[in-house]
């Protein structure tokens, strides 16, 4: 009964239930075994190497060891607790493989396009193009084109069709803003951009944060956000980018659809999300990744990290290292008990200045993202 008391005691009264629950979970139920490198929960099948890898990975350095198995933790929280993309491959009566156990829960591009759901996505989105700028004009050619580079990139352009009409006659070395088009494929992704480009193109010289708002949609309703959510945010001139999952069978997680803007755009973006969740109410599941805002059921919110501990760090990813640090750091010092994990976990989002009943936020940042009015 002691324990039972001493751990809430622990958390600071304003951190939502959710995350509450899901850290009392973790600091009691998750066993560390680092001689095989495997991450145990009762209620679960153990996340693991098989053993000859176990052997070859035993005659790495200690400092690689210890590496992996905090990517192994880290993998581990944000597969059953942030998004619960590993809740099903891991429970105790499902059917799993290696495969599905060890794929980059980021990127789950094995399976392939779904062509037939991924023309259904790009048939909804309405964007219509946008002029990234800084290509660099390497030559004119003869037949009226011309070539452009940009971070190693090269194309061949029509300057009538992918120039804006006061610079469709460049000299060799100009820079000029080329058309791309309304979308992009990234990490097992369908990415839509507005037509005034990402988030980073309206505000170049911002001081605004990223700001990730995370869709918990059917498949289906993967679909009809394409189309209400990228034709609404280009009517009131936002940019943006919004990435649902290409393959249907992967919408068993919290976060199957992000949005990007800045936040100095939020109220205008709110509002047109109220429209968007009104419309769609009925193809959003209730979930929304843990450490995130509740903005409505199926919509969660948080700023792009600032402190990351990888330059290709999410910010899920980088709320679950940090959960792992502190795990780790308790069971090196050879008390696992969930007091003592407990406060290791306190301890490293103090470290960062992150406010654990905000965590959705930057240190410092201001939360100024006001839920949905519905």
């Amino acid at each position: 009964m002691q324990l039972l008391e001493s751990l809430p005691n622990q958390l600071p009264d304003a951190v939502p239930e959710q995350l509450r629950t899901a850290l009392e979970d973790m600091v009691k139920q998750l066993e560390i075994q680092e001689s095989n490198f495997s991450i145990r929960h009762r209620d679960y099948k153990p996340l693991e190497l098989p053993a000859e890898v176990v052997e070859r990975f035993g005659q790495l350095s200690l400092d690689l060891q210890k590496k992996y198995l905090s990517l192994q933790l880290r993998s581990f929280l944000y597969g059953l607790y942030y998004n619960g993309s590993l809740k099903d491959a891991l429970a105790l009566n499902g059917d799993s493989d290696d495969l599905t156990l060890h794929q980059n829960l980021e990127n789950n591009t094995y399976l392939g396009i779904d062509l037939k759901f991924y023309q259904r996505l790009d048939e909804s989105n309405t964007g219509e193009g946008y002029f990234d700028p800084d290509w660099l004009v390497l030559s004119l050619e003869s037949d009226g084109t011309m070539a452009v580079n940009k971070g190693g990139l090269t194309l061949h352009i029509q300057p009538e069709e992918h120039l804006q009409p006061e610079a469709q006659s460049p000299a060799v070395g100009d820079e000029v803003a080329v058309l791309l088009p309304p979308n992009l494929v990234q990490n097992g992704f369908y990415m839509a951009v507005g037509n005034l480009g990402t988030y980073d193109h309206g505000h170049p010289d911002s001081e605004g944060e990223i700001v990730r708002i995370y869709f918990n949609l059917t498949p289906e309703g993967a679909v009809a956000v394409m189309g209400s959510l990228t034709q609404q945010l280009n009517q009131i001139s936002v940019p943006f980018s919004f990435k649902v999952l290409y393959n249907p069978e992967d919408y068993n997680r919290y976060d199957s659809g992000v949005l990007y803007f800045d936040n100095n755009d939020y109220e205008a973006v709110r509002l047109v999300l109220g429209k968007v969740y009104t419309e769609n109410q009925s193809h959003f599941k209730p979930e929304v990744p843990l450490f995130t805002k509740f903005l409505a059921p199926g919509l969660g919110l948080a700023e792009e990290p600032d402190q990351k501990f990888a330059d290709q760090e999410s910010f899920g990813m980088n709320r679950c290292q940090i959960v792992a640090n502190g795990l780790l750091e308790a069971h090196h010092k050879g008390d696992d008990s969930p007091e003592a994990r407990m406060a290791a976990i306190l301890q490293q989002f103090s470290l960062l200045e992150i406010e654990l009943q905000q965590c959705y936020l930057n240190a410092k940042s201001e939360d100024i993202y006001t839920p949905l009015d519905l």
